[in-house]
């Protein structure tokens, strides 16, 4: 489930694994540097939340990170 609560940064909690979550800032932080500007964050963040939701009910976390960014990349390259 993506939250965003104005108070804490938005991030992906994973019911199936417990308490697991993925920081969605620190992912926008990081598809930002790599793209050097030729995208807003807000438009990153904008595909981040689209893209989002077809890795909540994902079994193994771990690789959820590098899926998400690749899509968002990939999205945001097409459209520049």
């Amino acid at each position: 489930m993506l939250t965003t609560n104005p108070d804490q940064k938005p991030v992906i909690k994973f019911e199936s694994g417990g308490n697991s979550t993925i920081d969605l800032e620190a992912i926008i932080e990081q598809i930002w540097t790599e793209l050097g500007g030729r995208a807003s964050r807000s438009d990153i963040r904008r595909v981040v939340i689209e893209v989002s939701p077809r890795y909540e009910d994902a079994r193994i976390m771990t690789y959820v990170p590098i899926f998400l960014g690749k899509e968002v990349r990939r999205r945001l390259l097409g459209s520049i």
